[in-house]
């Protein structure tokens, strides 16, 4: 199977692709980190919270979107 072109994809088509392929970094990495919005307000990590829980906050996140 070959990957898709992430780059080429719009944001939308991106975001369904993630939806079906959650376990894929390289698509999570373009949507969150590649075509992040320079003017977002940043927050630190939770350190203090399980990753199992921040996996479950993105997650329930990632599903509300669009």
């Amino acid at each position: 199977m070959t990957t898709p072109n992430f780059k080429q994809m719009s944001r939308s088509e991106l975001k369904k692709y993630i939806r079906n392929n959650p376990t894929d970094e390289q698509a999570i990495r373009e949507l969150f980190v590649n075509r992040r919005n320079p003017n977002a307000k940043r927050y630190p990590y939770p350190y203090e919270m399980s990753f199992e829980k921040v996996e479950t906050i993105f997650k329930d996140k990632i599903n509300s979107i669009d």
